[in-house]
């Protein structure tokens, strides 16, 4: 890709997109007619290079994931972002490839194909029973049409080389500081509320573009994006190279990841952090030993010690403020409440239909004490993600991405004398998808099927 420029070139390459990128929605958020511009620009730059070097078939859609948080930075009436790079690249794969269906490289792997389409049956199971259970049409689509990006996997198999991992690598490090940043200068500027920004206009930008969430807290501002996942997986590749080989750009990108996570107070993404560091932890201590040193656990305090100073320096310069505590967010309070309330009538509904599922669209009304939505709330989106996908489509699609995670581990785990900081590092990423995936919503979502095909690929094309 790009051959004119060298390989150390790729970085900055890639920053300098994603900071243009920045400023291009922010622009586009204030004169709507930008939007449409971009959107018509982007399938046809697809074209151009997806249909010359296919490899853009598969990167493209990796720099938007990587990114984009919900796939609508650039918005324009029903087209998203995501739903047109996702439609240009089918299109093209379709043309570009259509006489060599047959003969696609996925059809090789017997064992993934068939766990990849009984995984589609079972979606096509989910969409069948809402429909026959009178769920609304619209509830169905906009229930299950995250799943439609599973449909990338043999695109991206097919044009995926391994030479391009090194690159691969560069786009999520460099997204995830370019998100990191974001998280950190946002943190910065409602802390310090400057009276010279238009502060509702910047929250307006993250929230209706659906990059994000800014919440006020007891003594600060939460700054979260679902984007930040991919500071989790990209953290476990950066601490590894940490470990093996000390490097001081490397440790200031680990405090910079370590700074928005903990901004963003998401227990969840917390939870994934601590038991992903579990799995690495046995992992190492069952393959690579080696690594599993004093330095192993001095860089894990000294990560922590200074994302937190970093923290509470961005909060209190120029004007001092409070000292930020994480700990109380580990407390009860409404949104972990809602969740609370929800689970027993998730319960109830999993026992009427645990084999065959309600069908996608389905809802459930409980009572909730989460001041936004207090009171009587129904809903067919839920938050608790292993139970969501039962609830809809029954025990057998969960079955078979607990097979597809343990397949994906399992070959890993095989092939770590290879590369083994990469597969380490999967595979506590995939550990860490799993858990976040209990409490919040990420396996039935781009970014997080979008994690999960990355890593089948990688392994597989080992």
């Amino acid at each position: 890709m790009l051959l004119f420029l060298r390989k150390n070139n790729f970085f900055c390459l890639y920053l300098l997109l994603f900071i243009s990128l920045e400023i291009l929605s922010f622009l586009a958020f204030n004169f709507n007619i930008l939007n449409l511009f971009i959107l018509i620009f982007l399938p046809l730059l697809i074209f151009i290079l997806g249909y010359q070097k296919p490899i853009f078939l598969f990167f493209i859609p990796l720099i938007e994931l990587f990114w984009g948080s919900l796939g609508q930075s650039f918005d324009y009436g029903i087209f998203k972002t995501r739903l047109i790079i996702f439609l240009a690249v089918l299109i093209i794969f379709i043309i570009k490839y259509f006489r060599k269906l047959n003969k696609l490289k996925i059809l090789e792997k017997k064992k993934l194909l068939f766990i990849y389409l009984l995984t589609l049956f079972f979606i096509a199971w989910g969409i069948m029973r809402g429909y026959l259970n009178n769920h609304q049409l619209s509830n169905i689509f906009f229930d299950v049409n995250a799943y439609f990006y599973l449909l990338y996997l043999p695109i991206w198999y097919e044009v995926y080389k391994t030479k391009y991992i090194k690159e691969i690598l560069i786009i999520l490090s460099t997204a995830s500081i370019i998100i990191a940043l974001k998280t950190l200068i946002l943190f910065n500027i409602f802390s310090q509320n400057y009276s010279f920004l238009n502060l509702e206009l910047i929250y307006k930008w993250l929230r209706d573009t659906r990059t994000g969430e800014i919440t006020a807290t007891v003594n600060n501002w939460r700054i979260f994006m679902p984007a930040q996942i991919y500071l989790l997986f990209a953290w476990f590749f950066l601490f590894l190279k940490q470990i093996k080989k000390f490097n001081y750009y490397n440790l200031f990108y680990l405090i910079l990841l370590t700074s928005a996570l903990l901004i963003s107070l998401s227990r969840s993404f917390y939870l994934g952090l601590i038991f992903g560091l579990i799995v690495l932890i046995i992992n190492i201590y069952n393959y690579k030993k080696e690594l599993l040193n004093f330095k192993f656990f001095f860089n894990i305090l000294g990560v922590f010690f200074f994302a937190f100073m970093m923290t509470q320096l961005i909060a209190n310069i120029p004007r001092i403020n409070n000292f930020l505590d994480f700990f109380s967010r580990i407390k009860i309070e409404e949104a972990v409440q809602s969740r609370l309330q929800l689970l027993p009538e998730m319960l109830k509904k999993i026992k009427e239909a645990p084999f065959l599922g309600h069908g996608f669209g389905q809802e459930i009304s409980y009572e909730t004490s989460d001041p936004r939505n207090a009171g009587l709330y129904t809903t067919f989106s839920f938050e608790w993600g292993w139970l969501d996908q039962i609830v809809k489509a029954g025990l057998g699609l969960v079955w078979l991405f607990i097979i597809w995670f343990s397949r994906i581990y399992y070959l890993s785990l095989k092939k770590l004398k290879e590369k083994p900081l990469l597969f380490l590092s999967l595979n506590s990423g995939l550990i860490a998808l799993a858990i976040i995936h209990i409490f919040s919503p990420y396996l039935n979502h781009p970014l997080g099927l979008g994690f999960l095909m990355l890593s089948t690929i990688m392994i597989n094309n080992e």
